[in-house]
């Protein structure tokens, strides 16, 4: 399911060190100031470092802001791809990739005051990757029920139910023990239907 190679590959791991740094800062600045109140300048003095420094890694404040969406995105993929992967009774792999999906974009995001606005602050670049990210959550979902033993057009169009809905639910549900019960609810509901 892996959708792009990771930025932090190619550095030293000193240097690799330092731009987490600069994202953990930058992250915790944009959901407690949102992106347009967030300055260059802030993330610096949050991270313990210079202007200087963070130009280093990054051009502007809208690299940095998608250098954290692309982050959050890793750790949604991997927590999908772990959960998918698990060695757990069926279907409870379906409602652990979609509980880790919308715990983490709950716990990073949504808990925002500006999460609308961090949502809208999403460039090109990070609307691509977070719809390939979808559809790779899609197809994970598709094939776990193909294995389960239902039929491919069939699995398909489940886990495009099951996608949609787990959607709406993480947008009204109020903590992560609701999203929890809920989505294992529409799950074991709509696989033993």
């Amino acid at each position: 399911m892996p959708i792009r190679s990771n930025a932090q590959d190619t550095l030293t791991p000193v240097r690799a060190a330092r731009r987490e740094r600069l994202l953990d800062a930058a992250e915790t600045l944009f959901v407690a100031q949102g992106f347009r109140a967030t300055s260059i300048e802030a993330i610096a003095e949050a991270a313990g470092m210079s202007k200087v420094t963070l130009y280093g890694y990054f051009r502007d404040k809208e690299a940095v802001f998608v250098a954290v969406a692309e982050r959050i995105a890793d750790a949604l993929e991997s927590a999908v791809h772990t959960a998918l992967a698990a060695d757990a009774p069926f279907p409870a792999p379906l409602a652990a990739a979609l509980t880790a999906k919308h715990r983490i974009v709950q716990e990073r995001v949504q808990r925002s005051a500006f999460a609308g606005e961090l949502f809208q602050a999403k460039a090109a670049h990070v609307t691509r990757r977070f719809a390939a990210l979808d559809e790779a959550i899609l197809t994970g979902l598709t094939e776990a029920l193909v294995r389960a033993g239902q039929e491919r057009a069939w699995a398909a169009e489940t886990a495009q139910l099951l996608f949609s809905a787990a959607n709406g639910i993480a947008n009204r549900a109020a903590d992560a023990d609701v999203l929890t019960t809920r989505i294992d609810r529409l799950v074991r509901a709509v696989v033993a239907a």
